[in-house]
């Protein structure tokens, strides 16, 4: 009898002992798994950098052990976030050089670049962030006071938005731009008849041979800074809307040292690709490179974005197409051919439009290419159907909305801001929305993204009853979009997204709960921890 007492404590210990090694445990946690379901767990294993196990505290506890048991005391576990569309080597950058973001006055401009001065000793001054629309002077800049005050620097100083620059006379001089210089897609802003240092679009390619390049340090810290802010927001992957071949490269050897972000980059659309793209790309666990992207128009706050209409306070002005329809549908030939994506920056209804019906006409029905209208922030009601007849999906920015929402019904009229920043509508079509920030064009928090797609309102409240609120989403909506629907524009829904077994171990540890915490709150939301791959790259 004894015997048999002590056989049947040893199966019962056997049977509560865990046996399956783990290399990380995460427990006592609200985790989100973001799955089909949109269900919650209590806690998750990992080993090899990938999920193994997600369920009940219990089940998890007595199946798997680890030395490395991470207790969560009872918050939460999101999937790591997503950011659909960002300028992850730009940023880097533009956080080395001179910051004109928030200027109240083209004056404050001046006083920022005094300050600069003091404390560098850089020949060419180059910065970004400036926007006319917050100035109470609304009239784009000339470049007057910077010759006159500091006529032994170069600069060029880049609208917030990048479509737009302001560069010195010295600076035009070196690149011979006078009253006659003339491109298609962009315009050299002229006063009296002379170049005011002005550049829109496609202009600023007139500047490229003569502005310095930077130098492969000088990158490499970019990605080291960028990536640090990334995982201190909790963003796991990027979406780089738009990289040169080289840039491209230079990611994908620094992923064989310190750079952990995960990567999906698109190739800027240059001619030398086009009969080339079965021979470039990228598909490794960190880096995805196999789309083109391409710019058929500018940005509404330069008057660049290409409209249907005349601009309602520039009615001689229908904005500028940058990439004619002839070369989209060349474009979509080459990636369709090589199975690429294909992603183009359309902001206003007639570069959407244009696009819309080239991108229709290759592909011709509904399909899995996943190609991709980047902003879509002016779509005419008449060609939505397109994103649905051809399987086109919408890559947007719900905080452009609350940045343009003071000036944009100047530019655009009642009728159209009726259709602009529709988020619900655009998604509604497929059934998805990618979500992401245009970052450093706007703040890099994927929080930021969560709270104006709910609530639509800015930083400080205002407009208390929100904008356009019948086009905002629902919170489950808002974090799949930034979540599992870029990964799903991203061809990676079956990597990452959400966190279920035989996804990667990418997952950010929070102090609140975004699906029911006040509204008010929701901007506070502190990342504790990111987790890439099953490892802590940051903790706060």
């Amino acid at each position: 009898m004894r015997i048999h007492h002590i056989i049947i404590a040893f199966i019962f210990f056997q049977s509560c002992t865990p046996n399956q090694q783990a290399d990380l445990i995460i427990h006592n946690a609200t985790i989100f798994t973001v799955d089909d379901a949109f269900s919650t767990a209590e806690a998750m294993a990992v080993m090899d950098g990938k999920i193994v196990a997600i369920g009940a505290e219990h089940e998890i506890l007595n199946a798997y052990t680890s030395k490395n048991k991470v207790d969560a005391a009872q918050q939460f576990i999101y999937p790591g976030f997503i950011d659909a569309h960002s300028h992850f080597l730009g940023y880097g950058i533009e956080k080395q050089q001179l910051d004109l973001t928030n200027t109240k006055s083209f004056e404050e401009v001046i006083t920022r670049i005094r300050v600069y001065i003091e404390t560098h000793n850089d020949e060419w001054i180059r910065g970004r962030g400036w926007d006319q629309n917050d100035w109470a002077t609304k009239e784009f800049p000339t470049n007057d006071s910077i010759n006159k005050l500091f006529p032994d620097h170069y600069f060029v100083l880049k609208r917030i938005d990048g479509h737009a620059v302001l560069v010195s006379d010295n600076v035009l001089n070196l690149a011979g731009v006078d009253n006659l210089s003339k491109i298609n897609g962009g315009e050299v802003v002229l006063k009296d008849g002379k170049p005011t240092g002005l550049l829109i679009d496609e202009a600023e390619r007139l500047l490229n041979s003569v502005i310095p390049d930077y130098t492969e340090d000088f990158k490499l810290n970019a990605l080291k800074i960028a990536q640090a802010d990334c995982f201190a927001r909790g963003l796991t992957t990027v979406c780089d809307a738009g990289l040169s071949k080289e840039d491209i490269d230079l990611i994908n050897t620094c992923h064989d040292s310190f750079l952990k972000m995960r990567v999906y980059a698109m190739y800027s659309a240059q001619n030398d690709l086009i009969n080339n793209l079965t021979e470039i790309g990228y598909k490794t666990e960190r880096l995805t490179a196999q789309s083109i992207k391409l710019y058929a128009d500018g940005a509404l706050g330069s008057r660049g974005a290409a409209l249907l209409q005349p601009y309602s306070d520039d009615t001689l002005n229908s904005g500028l197409l940058i990439t004619r329809e002839d070369s989209i549908i060349k474009w979509a030939k080459a990636c369709y051919g090589s199975g690429f994506q294909l992603n183009v920056h359309c902001i206003g209804d007639r570069a959407n439009r244009i696009t819309l019906k080239a991108m229709g006409k290759v592909l011709q029905t509904t399909n899995d290419r996943r190609w991709r209208i980047e902003h879509a922030q002016v779509v005419h009601e008449e060609d939505r159907g397109m994103f649905a007849d051809y399987t086109i999906l919408p890559s947007m920015q719900p905080t452009h909305a609350t940045s343009d929402m003071y000036w944009a019904e100047e530019r655009l009229g009642e009728g159209r801001m009726n259709r602009a920043y529709a988020l619900k509508s655009m998604m509604s079509q497929n059934g998805i929305i990618a979500l992401g920030t245009d970052f450093p064009v706007e703040n890099i928090s994927p929080f930021e993204t969560f709270y104006t797609a709910i609530v639509r309102r800015d930083s400080l409240g205002y407009p208390e009853a929100g904008f356009a609120m019948h086009e905002a989403l629902s919170r489950q909506e808002a974090l799949r979009g930034i979540t599992i629907w870029p990964a799903v524009a991203n061809f990676e829904d079956s990597l990452k997204g959400s966190l279920e077994v035989g996804k990667y171990a990418d997952f950010v540890l929070a102090d609140r709960d975004l699906m029911n915490i006040s509204q008010e709150t929701i901007r506070y939301i502190k990342v504790l921890k990111t987790w890439v791959n099953g490892e802590l790259v940051y903790t706060r």
